[in-house]
């Protein structure tokens, strides 16, 4: 797998570098030329500095893109999300936090923040779909009340918190109703559970 980081911003690639794991290939891009010549490959990630290159974001859209911002906006995150994009947050998240993004993205899954996810699960809706095709009933009842705090926006620590259990219990609990519901990320698990029950 290759890491592809893109800026103009020599610091925040020093910042981006922390994070990447060394038996990687990592390539380093600074402008629109070394953009247009480079080829990306569909197992490619990108980390993309969104505000010193936004006007180029269609260039690497092909590759796993992870947008970073110093200046996060809901509105721009699902816009991004929609346009392809596999996760948006902060341009200087620590290194431990990115690292974490980009083994979600290369899992093939989709990362947001908390506030990102409650803003789209609160404004999307779900055009026809009848609730008895859902599987939500598949759900046992503890995955279903991890569930419903995940759709609130909660991160897993926070869902942990809320029902007193351990943080490894809301992960499993979440990957068993990804199995069961046939879903890969939290946001689309968040839509399914709030469009089940409003």
């Amino acid at each position: 797998m290759r890491i592809i980081s893109v800026s103009s911003n020599t610091i925040l690639l020093q910042q981006w570098d922390k994070a990447i794991n060394q038996k990687f290939k990592s390539f380093h891009i600074y402008s629109k030329n070394e953009l247009d010549g480079f080829e990306f490959l569909d197992n490619d990630i990108v980390l993309f500095d969104y505000d010193n290159m936004k006007e180029y974001i269609d260039l690497v859209l092909k590759a796993k893109t992870i947008c970073l911002s110093s200046y996060l906006d809901e509105i721009c995150g699902y816009k991004l999300l929609k346009k392809g994009v596999k996760a948006y947050g902060n341009n200087y998240m620590t290194p431990f936090n990115l690292k974490n993004i980009i083994t979600t993205v290369f899992e093939g899954k989709v990362w947001v923040y908390p506030e990102l996810m409650n803003f789209i699960i609160n404004n999307t809706t779900i055009d026809k779909v009848n609730k008895k095709d859902l599987k939500v009933e598949l759900l046992t009842s503890r995955e279903l009340s991890v569930a419903k705090e995940l759709s609130k926006g909660l991160t897993n620590k926070q869902i942990a918190e809320v029902l007193d259990i351990l943080e490894r219990t809301v992960k499993a609990h979440i990957s068993s109703s990804f199995r069961k519901l046939e879903l890969s990320d939290r946001v689309s698990l968040g839509i399914m559970i709030k469009e089940y029950f409003d």
